[in-house]
């Protein structure tokens, strides 16, 4: 498949993404913040317990291996390389919301760190910290609604609004243009997607699995986390002064995923959905 075969696949799919996306209706809002809107919630659960068996059976003892066998600091350059290599997106993004400081650490830190090929964050301490921004985060910034929850194979949790930024952010990668041949490009987003997953899920081993434990509903209650932390993440961590979500749970604030080295993970919330 050529370049531009390619392209006019993608922008079909987003054709199709923001149609959708515009013709479902949410449920009228009684509260601020975001608002559950789950019109397909039986095919979401389906895809979500698949999701979860690969979890079981798959990534989780990967995991294992990974966060066991692999030191720390080899740990981090990995988490570090991935970043780097994102930080075209995060640049494109930051400038599309306006925010020239963020856009501004990213190309610093995409330069500097350049010399090691991302290996090694020269950053650490000083204060251009990583600040991760996709085009779901843009359109949200430009108050587009998140549309119908939606859970993706093997991706997760996501929505209307941003699995349409999923596929805008292809094109502000530059590999997209660099790598050519449909084998290679599909090699290196598969290894790209699978490393991010399984360092997350390292990163947050046993936080999980507790919270799968603890969980009544253990759907229903990564939802409400998914909700709160996009909200969050178009905030840029600003405090809302209204409930996250349409319960006024605060399972965000409780839990708190770890993703970048060196962070901490917040305490389980101790209610279940």
């Amino acid at each position: 498949m050529t370049f531009l075969s390619r392209i006019h696949r993608a922008a079909g799919i987003l054709f199709v993404l923001i149609a959708l996306t515009g013709c479902a209706t949410p449920p009228e809002e009684t509260t601020a913040g975001p608002q559950v809107f789950d019109p397909i919630e039986p095919v979401n659960r389906l895809f979500f317990a698949m999701n979860d068996t690969v979890d079981i059976f798959v990534l989780q003892p990967t995991a294992f291996v990974y966060k066991t066998a692999l030191p720390d600091p080899i740990q981090d350059m990995v988490r570090n390389f991935l970043r780097w290599l994102r930080s075209p997106v995060v640049i494109a993004n930051s400038l599309l919301q306006g925010d020239t400081d963020n856009a501004g650490n990213a190309t610093r830190q995409f330069l500097v760190n350049g010399i090691t090929a991302g290996l090694i964050d020269w950053g650490q301490g000083e204060d251009w910290a990583y600040r991760d921004e996709d085009f779901g985060q843009t359109l949200g910034v430009h108050e587009v609604g998140g549309g119908p929850y939606l859970v993706l194979p093997l991706l997760g949790p996501s929505n209307g609004r941003d699995l349409a930024g999923r596929v805008v952010d292809i094109f502000f990668d530059p590999l997209t243009y660099i790598v050519s041949g449909q084998g290679a490009q599909n090699a290196i987003t598969i290894g790209r997607a699978g490393t991010s997953a399984v360092d997350f899920r390292a990163r947050n081993f046993d936080q999980i699995n507790e919270l799968k434990a603890s969980s009544l509903d253990y759907y229903a209650r990564l939802r409400s986390i998914y909700l709160q932390r996009r909200d969050a993440e178009i905030r840029n961590g600003e405090p809302s002064e209204e409930p996250l979500t349409a319960d006024g749970s605060q399972e965000f604030e409780d839990f708190t995923p770890s993703d970048r080295p060196g962070s901490e993970t917040g305490e389980l919330p101790t209610k279940s959905n």
